[in-house]
């Protein structure tokens, strides 16, 4: 016996028409298109991704960076023979080792200059002038040298400024460009300040270096007699005068009278000076040749 028309299997819900009178209802939708559907939105994310990378790998790329016109080495090239002073800040000028002829680093260790990093401003072959940087209050010598290399080795030839004539510079072979740096100096005889005496008058550079100063004259009319006999007392020593040499030493008597004395060099480290000095016994004392310490004050030992 057959089921009726409206029976199990014969409804509306096994065929999914609408019963009459009412509209008809939406299809249940195939597996297929609902898949079809799915690899559509993956495919359409996978795009959009793709497409937000290359956009932001293009931001990503550097611009055109700064470059320098020339290269370290370049640099030295170019200042070989004709080099440029410091414009003020401590330019390490050569600081890779091996790049040029006066490599800072070597110069500061051969030339003892171990507190502070050495700058330099101009080179020409085996002469450099060099300065180094000063920290407020931190006591020092002088603060800019002219430095020669001899023998393969770095030496301070003199500090600025500096008691040694430039025409006694440049006999020693140092270039006129780095010898301008330094004063003329009378050079007929009595030249001024010179008392005439077998030993000529020095005049040390102001390079940071400490003198044990053995005697001193102040008295007008009496300084050939008294500083000839001081040098005799004391053989192979030196004697300057002291408004003529560097600011380090006081250059008038409390009477107004100059200054002259005999002195020998010493180190450049208190220790040194200090030891020189005990050597000798008073009334021997102290000194440093340089631009920055206080004449009125003698060196403590």
């Amino acid at each position: 016996m057959s089921s009726p028309p409206n029976g199990p299997g014969w409804g509306n819900e096994g065929w999914g028409h609408a019963s009459y009178g009412e509209p008809p209802q939406d299809a249940r939708r195939s597996p297929v298109v609902w898949a079809l559907g799915a690899l559509i939105v993956v495919l359409l994310i996978a795009l959009a991704g793709t497409v937000g990378y290359l956009l932001a790998s293009d931001d990503d790329q550097p611009g055109a960076a700064f470059a320098p016109t020339t290269t370290p080495s370049e640099a030295w090239t170019t200042r070989q023979g004709a080099p440029s002073a410091s414009t003020g800040n401590g330019t390490r000028a050569g600081v890779v080792a091996g790049v040029g002829p006066c490599d800072p680093d070597e110069i500061a260790a051969e030339a003892g200059i171990t507190r502070r990093d050495v700058n330099i401003d101009r080179c020409l072959g085996d002469w450099a002038l060099a300065h180094v940087d000063v920290a407020a209050g931190e006591p020092a010598g002088d603060t800019q040298y002219i430095l020669g290399r001899a023998d393969g080795t770095w030496s301070r030839y003199t500090g600025i400024p500096s008691g040694i004539c430039s025409d006694d510079a440049e006999g020693d072979g140092m270039p006129a460009e780095l010898a301008a740096f330094l004063n003329e100096c009378p050079r007929s005889e009595g030249a001024a300040g010179d008392l005439g005496l077998a030993t000529p008058m020095s005049r040390p550079a102001c390079d940071g270096r400490g003198i044990v100063v053995l005697y001193s004259a102040v008295t007008p009319g009496a300084y050939s007699e008294e500083i000839s006999s001081a040098l005799s007392r004391h053989p192979g020593a030196s004697y300057l005068r002291t408004d003529m040499a560097c600011p380090s030493l006081r250059s008038r008597d409390e009477n107004g009278n100059v200054i002259y004395a005999v002195y020998r060099p010493s180190g450049y480290t208190r220790g040194e000076l200090c030891s020189d000095v005990r050597a000798v016994g008073p009334p021997a004392y102290g000194r440093w040749l340089d631009t920055t310490s206080d004449p009125t004050e003698l060196v403590t030992c």
